[in-house]
C-alpha cells in the first residue's frame, strides 16, 4: 500500500536505494573490490522499517513546524488523516476521469461499438461466420427433413385410408401359448371366391411373422388340404374353415389345432390379386415349359370371369425371367396338377409373394406411390386404422429382415389319407407345432 505520510510508497523508496547503491557500484575503484562489501540490496522487510521511520520524522517536523495562513487554508499542515482523504479523493477523481477518457477513446477506435474482450479481433469474427453458416446450414436440413417427415405422414395416411377394414367377429379359440410380444402374425387369405359377397375356400393361406428380435420375417404355407378339427363344426379340411365361418373362424381352426397366436388377416380375392402384380408392373418369375402349359386350364377360368376373349394370357412356352401380367401370375400361384400337386402349388405362392415385395423396392417414387394406392384399395382386413398404422412402420423397418419360408405339414410330419370320399393330409401335429416354434419363435 502507497505511504501518503510521505507521498513515497515502499516500492518506490526501493527503487530509489537500489538506484543509489547502483551508482555507488559503478563509481567503485577498478580494481574489482568485493562486491558484497559494497553494495548491499534490501530486503521488503527493511525497506518497510525505513519507510516507518522516515513516516515518524515526517509527522514531527510537520507537527512543530509554524503553520502559515495560506497554507492553513490550503490545507498545509492540517492533520495527516485529513489530508490523506483529500489525497485519495483527488486520485478516485483523477482515475474516474481517466477510465472514463480511455472508455471515450476505445469507443470511437472500435466506430462506436461497446468494447469486449476478444470478441473484434480477426480470428474470431472469422470463427463467428463460420459458425453463422454451419448453424444456417443444420437449420436448413432440419427444415427439409421435417418438411419430408410431414410428407411421408400425410402420405401413410392416405394408404391407410384405402384399405376395407371391418371389425374381428366373434372367436372362439383366442388363447395359444405359441405366443411372443417381439413377434407379429398376420394370416394372408387367398380366396377362390368368384363373388364378392359369398364365402369360398381358401387357396392360399400364408402366416406372415415379423421377428423383431431376431430381425427376421417368415412366411408359413397352411395345406389347404390339411385335414384339421374346425371348432363347433367337426373334422374337414382346412380350407373349409373360411367357407363355414370366414376369417375369424379360420384364425380359430388354426389356434386350435397348431397353437399360435393369430388375431389379424389381410384378405385379398382373384381378381384383387391381378390388379395387385398389374400395379407393380408384372413381375419375372422363371417358368418351366410344364408349368407353363398347365397355366392354361386356370387362366381359361379366369378369362372367362374377367370377361377376356378366348386365349388371352396364354403361354405356348416357359423361360428364364419370364415377364408375367397379374392375369398370367395369378394362373401360376393356382397351378395345382403340375409337379409335386399342392406342395409345389404352396412354392410358388411364397416365391409370388416375395417377387412382388421385391420388385416394389426398385420402383419409382411415383410408380410406387401409385402401387401402394392400388394395392391398400384391394385389401381387406380386421386392423384398424390405428393397427394399420403400426403395422406400415413394422413392415417397412423389417425391409431387411432375412426371410424364412415353411410349410405346415412339412415332410415327414403327414401322411396321405381319405376322409368322406375326399384325399387329405393326416398331420402329426406335435411335430408341426415344434416347427412352428423352432422357425417362427426360435424356441
Amino acid at each position: 500500500m502507497a505511504n501518503r505520510k510521505n507521498g513515497k510508497s515502499p516500492e518506490k523508496l526501493y527503487a530509489e536505494m537500489y538506484d543509489k547503491q547502483l551508482r555507488e557500484f559503478e563509481n567503485m575503484d577498478k580494481d574489482h573490490s568485493p562486491i558484497d562489501d559494497t553494495l548491499h540490496f534490501y530486503s521488503q522487510e527493511e525497506v518497510a522499517a525505513q519507510a516507518r521511520q522516515q513516516n515518524i520524522r515526517s509527522r514531527t517536523r510537520q507537527q512543530n513546524a509554524p503553520i502559515d495562513p495560506l497554507d492553513a487554508a490550503r490545507g498545509v499542515g492540517q492533520h495527516p488523516d485529513a489530508q490523506n482523504r483529500r489525497r485519495r479523493a483527488a486520485d478516485s477523481s483523477a482515475s474516474e476521469q481517466y477510465r472514463r477518457e480511455a472508455r471515450k477513446q476505445a469507443k470511437e477506435h472500435r466506430g462506436g461499438q461497446p468494447v469486449k474482450f476478444g470478441s473484434n479481433n480477426s480470428f474470431n469474427k472469422k470463427k463467428s461466420t463460420g459458425a453463422r453458416v454451419a448453424g444456417g446450414i443444420l437449420r436448413w436440413l432440419l427444415t427439409v427433413i421435417l418438411i419430408l417427415v410431414l410428407i411421408m405422414q400425410v402420405m401413410i395416411l392416405r394408404y391407410i385410408s384405402l384399405v376395407n377394414t371391418t371389425k374381428t367377429g366373434q372367436r372362439l379359440v383366442t388363447n395359444a401359448s405359441l405366443s411372443a410380444k417381439e413377434v407379429t402374425n398376420v394370416l394372408l387369405i387367398g380366396s377362390d371366391t368368384r363373388d364378392d359377397e359369398e364365402l369360398g375356400r381358401t387357396d392360399s393361406m400364408i402366416l406372415l411373422s415379423i421377428n423383431r428380435k431376431s430381425d427376421e420375417i417368415t412366411m408359413t404355407s397352411l395345406m389347404r388340404d390339411s385335414y384339421v378339427e374346425i371348432p363347433d363344426h367337426g373334422w374337414d379340411k382346412l380350407n373349409a374353415a373360411y367357407r363355414y365361418g370366414g376369417a375369424e373362424l379360420l384364425m380359430d381352426t388354426i389356434e386350435h389345432n397348431f397353437d399360435v397366436a393369430v388375431d389379424r388377416y389381410v384378405y385379398v380375392s382373384f381378381f384383387s390379386f391381378i390388379n395387385i402384380i398389374d400395379a407393380v408392373g408384372g413381375i419375372e418369375l422363371d417358368v418351366t415349359d410344364e408349368e407353363a402349359l398347365g397355366m392354361t386350364d386356370p387362366m381359361a377360368e379366369q378369362n372367362k370371369y374377367l370377361g377376356n376373349q378366348k386365349g388371352t394370357d396364354y403361354l405356348t412356352q416357359g423361360g428364364q425371367g419370364l415377364h408375367l401380367n397379374g392375369n398370367q401370375a395369378l394362373a401360376y400361384a393356382r397351378l395345382r396338377y403340375v409337379g409335386n400337386a399342392d406342395f409345389e402349388r404352396t412354392d410358388r405362392q411364397r416365391r409370388v409373394i416375395s417377387t412382388i415385395v421385391s420388385k416394389a423396392k426398385t420402383l419409382s417414387p411415383l410408380k410406387l406411390d401409385s402401387f401402394l394406392k392400388i394395392s391398400c384399395g384391394e385389401l381387406n382386413t380386421n386392423m384398424s386404422r390405428a393397427e394399420l398404422y403400426v403395422m406400415f412402420y413394422k413392415l417397412l423397418f423389417s425391409m431387411g429382415y432375412d426371410t424364412n419360408e415353411l410349410r405346415i405339414p412339412q415332410e415327414g410330419a403327414y401322411f396321405a389319407g381319405s376322409h368322406d370320399g375326399q384325399s387329405t393330409l393326416d398331420l402329426n401335429f406335435d411335430a408341426c407345432k415344434q416347427a412352428i416354434s423352432e422357425t417362427v419363435y426360435k424356441r
